[in-house]
């Protein structure tokens, strides 16, 4: 007689992931061929905002997070990017994020989500980068300087909980500058009413986004930490475009109906996990692993949650939305209004700042609101060693969360260099790890 696992719940597939995953591959595409198509190629840093090259009528934007998700999410790929750097001269040990889009520019070659591997870099018009960590102004002006493109960083200041008036205005003066740098070095024409209007956009984009991670407190789990993570890709590249709120609303709404009807994203869940950093991105199945197993789901981290959101701390310390200038009535009529504006709303919670040194109290606290709003019972951490700023800080993070009641463990890997992680070592340490807090494997009942 055959067996079969019992299901603690209904599941079934996301209705929109076609089409999350037609509008992610024509992002990709439509980026490789914007010259052909007579369109401006702009490649960003997400960690302030992916749009604010989309004052221009024409252009195509490429966030670096997706970029490097791409760049990473294939072995062999992956191997022969990093090569490229090495043997350019970058050592083993060094950020594997800066090494793998380096040595995809350096390789001169450029995959696409359909497994399709270009065979010439696409070079941007310019690139704009927001120096968050040390490493992703770096990315830009070695790039800028290989492939002789125009390049502008911005010196990025301490976060929330630290964002003053001084930290906006720091911030809107610089993106001011850029702006009109992008005039001089395009000789095109930046359009304020299409940039306010993306301004819009993209409040209204990170907004949706908090309201459907919201809704994964619910448990069972409407949406898992790898589909989290598939769905990310439009938010940190064209969050300026209405297309990507019509998107984000579809997403909500099919979630909203997913709780409504207990639909799991996994239907033996029966543990609830969070993590607090990048994943490795040729390790997902590390994922699937563990809710095949043991009915463990990855609910969320402060990555997949914050980096398309802006959230902070309420007085209770749990993690809540910050309203958008939108909903607080923001007068909003010039440039200089709406980069305020912006700056202002992403000097919160969102994308990767709170894990920048100067936030990493914050961080902390932001971990322990994650764990309590997502109601984890434990956290298995990426110590993820091809992002030496995610990585500072993780033994802190675990023994903070420790100390809050969690159970907490580490796995040693990297977010972009495959040969930082052993695939059988970090099963067995998960096992062992998941045995000491008295999870065991799903069991097999007859049907």
């Amino acid at each position: 007689m055959t067996e079969k696992k019992k299901a603690l719940y209904p599941t079934e597939p996301l209705k929109i992931w076609d089409d999350a995953k037609k509008l992610r591959t024509r992002i990709f595409n439509e980026y490789a061929s914007a010259h052909a198509d007579g369109k401006l190629r702009v490649f960003s840093s997400t960690s302030i905002s992916p749009s604010l090259a989309c004052g221009f009528k024409d252009v195509q934007i490429m966030g670096l997070e997706p970029l490097l998700a791409q760049l990473g999410a294939t072995q062999d790929f992956a191997l022969r990017c990093l090569g490229a750097s090495e043997n350019y001269g970058y050592s083993r040990d060094m950020c594997a994020m800066s090494k793998l889009v380096w040595g995809s520019a350096l390789w001169d070659k450029f995959n696409l989500p359909d497994g399709t591997i270009l065979e010439k870099w696409p070079k941007p018009d310019l690139m704009i980068c927001t120096g968050l960590s040390g490493c992703h102004n770096k990315i830009m002006q070695f790039l800028g300087e290989y492939t002789e493109t125009p390049f502008y960083l911005i010196d990025s200041p301490r976060f929330y909980p630290y964002n003053d008036d001084d930290t906006i205005d720091f911030l809107t003066l610089q993106v001011l500058d850029l702006i009109e740098w992008m005039e001089k070095t395009t000789k095109k024409k930046f359009d304020d009413e299409l940039f306010i209007q993306g301004v819009y956009n993209q409040f209204r984009n990170f907004r949706l986004w908090t309201k459907i991670m919201l809704l994964n407190q619910t448990i069972p789990a409407p949406l898992d930490e790898k589909t989290i993570l598939a769905l990310i890709t439009p938010n940190v590249t064209r969050p300026h475009t209405q297309e990507v709120v019509d998107f984000y609303t579809r997403v909500l709404e099919e979630v909203q109906d997913r709780v409504h009807r207990g639909i799991a994203a996994a239907a033996n869940e029966q543990f609830r996990v969070i993590s607090d950093a990048i994943p490795p991105w040729s390790y997902l199945s590390i994922w699937r692993y563990l809710e095949k197993e043991y009915g463990a789901v990855y609910v969320g981290s402060p990555y997949s949650i914050l980096v398309i959101g802006s959230w902070m701390l309420d007085k209770e310390g749990n993690l809540v939305p910050v309203p958008t200038p939108e909903e607080q009535n923001w007068k909003i009529t010039n440039r200089e209004e709406a980069i305020k504006a912006l700056m202002w709303y992403k000097s919160f919670f969102a994308t990767e700042t709170s894990y920048t040194i100067a936030s990493v109290e914050g961080h902390h606290e932001c971990m322990k609101a994650i764990a309590k709003g997502w109601k984890a019972n434990a956290a298995i951490l990426h110590c993820n060693r091809g992002c030496p700023m995610m990585g500072l800080g993780g033994v802190e993070s675990r023994n903070v969360l420790q100390a809050a009641g969690l159970p907490s463990m580490i796995i040693e890997g990297s977010s972009s260099d495959p040969r930082d992680l052993n695939l059988v070592r970090t099963k067995e340490e998960i096992d062992i790890f998941l045995d000491f807090v008295g999870v065991k494997k799903a069991t097999p009942t007859k049907a």
